[in-house]
């Protein structure tokens, strides 16, 4: 893992963010008061609701989702 000080992240910010994003390898800066990593990050999928009706559920079923279910 590659370790840069504060000032050359500060410096070169947009090319280190880039340089992390295309290689997948995060980097350190170092700081006075401890490390800092920077790494990529992909946002996950949204999932979509499920639409009304698409659940059919029994009554014990929908019971035990209101409820604490056998557990007291």
């Amino acid at each position: 893992m590659e370790t840069l000080t504060v000032s050359k992240a500060k410096a070169g910010f947009s090319q280190v963010a880039r340089k992390v994003i295309k290689s997948r390898k995060s980097v350190l800066v170092r700081t006075p008061a401890g490390f800092v990593q920077i790494s990529p990050y992909d946002l996950p999928e949204e999932v979509l609701p499920a639409a009304p009706g698409m659940l059919r559920l029994t009554s014990e079923e929908l019971e035990l989702h209101n409820s604490f279910g056998k557990s007291l």
